[in-house]
């Protein structure tokens, strides 16, 4: 009797062993999970190109037989239940967990979006989903977001006018005080200033600006002849470099004026030419009388 009840304890530990196997084996079987989703879910503000779905799971996915069984599996909606088409991509090697769904086609500005993931999704070793999973996320405004990069665009288009006018202004009013024109005066501000009427700044105003007119005319008239005199001087200092031997003169002069004595033959030259001009001289004053005796 005792052999008999030992035997039947231990096909009664057999048994509840086998349950708890088989039991452990089936939870094993539907354990697949799905740890993270790109974009999360009820994410907002993405991109309406290139858009990707990127699924990491518990277990190894990334085959090109099992992403090829599972691709049925993967589904991408809008609101209005049209779905889209993508084509899936994995890396054994980086990712051996994940499947991406790249979209095919650009999606639409401020719509919400659905991906659904069957609960017959399977990994390599066989192991399934058990449930649906859902989860949705929705595109940017790019209406708001173009009005935005306008405004921007504006703004720093203002920004630039307007730093750009002051630093125009400030150099135009420092140009104006290097060349002795002071700035254009305001009739009311300088009435409100020197406690006078309207009327006597104008005046006030206008006799200034004839006042830096002149004085402007004058500076300039005073740097134009120190410019003719700093040409002089370049003038003197280009002639100075010919030569130590060589030297400026009114005009020409005699070599007598040197202590040189004047050759025969020049001396000749000169007797014959103030002959000759004598000579000429004489003759047209023969033909003049004659002329007049006609008469």
């Amino acid at each position: 009797m005792k052999k008999i009840g030992i035997r039947k304890t231990a096909a009664v530990l057999a048994l509840i062993m086998g349950m708890m196997m088989a039991a452990g084996s089936f939870v094993y079987a539907e354990g697949l999970e799905l740890t993270n989703i790109t974009p999360t879910d009820g994410e907002t503000g993405k991109q309406i190109t290139n858009m990707a779905i990127k699924m990491t799971f518990s277990e190894k996915m990334a085959t090109e037989e099992n992403v090829k069984a599972n691709s049925n599996h993967f589904v991408v909606k809008d609101t209005g239940g049209k779905t889209l088409e993508f084509y899936p991509v994995y890396d054994e090697q980086k990712y051996p967990n994940d499947i991406w769904l790249i979209l095919e086609e650009d999606l639409v500005s401020d719509t919400e979006y659905e991906v659904v993931i069957s609960g017959d999704v399977r990994s390599v070793d066989g192991h399934t989903l058990g449930e649906e999973v859902t989860s949705t996320f929705k595109t940017r405004n790019t209406k708001t977001d173009n009005n935005i990069s306008m405004l921007m665009t504006f703004g720093m288009m203002g920004l630039m006018f307007y730093a750009t006018s002051k630093a125009t202004k400030k150099a135009q009013e420092e140009m104006l005080k290097e060349s002795g024109v002071e700035v254009e005066l305001n009739p009311y501000k300088v009435a409100k200033e020197k406690g006078i009427s309207v009327q006597e700044a104008v005046a006030y105003v206008e006799k200034e600006k004839l006042k830096a007119e002149k004085a402007a005319k004058k500076k300039a008239a005073k740097a134009e002849k120190k410019a003719a005199q700093e040409a002089d001087e370049e003038e003197w200092d280009d002639e100075d470099e010919i030569g130590i031997n060589t030297y400026r003169v009114k005009g020409p002069r005699s070599i007598k004026d040197v202590g040189a004595k004047i050759p025969k033959s020049v001396v000749r030259r000169n007797k014959e030419k103030k002959e000759a001009e004598r000579l000429a001289a004489e003759r047209r004053k023969a033909n003049s009388a004659g002329k007049k005796k006609k008469k």
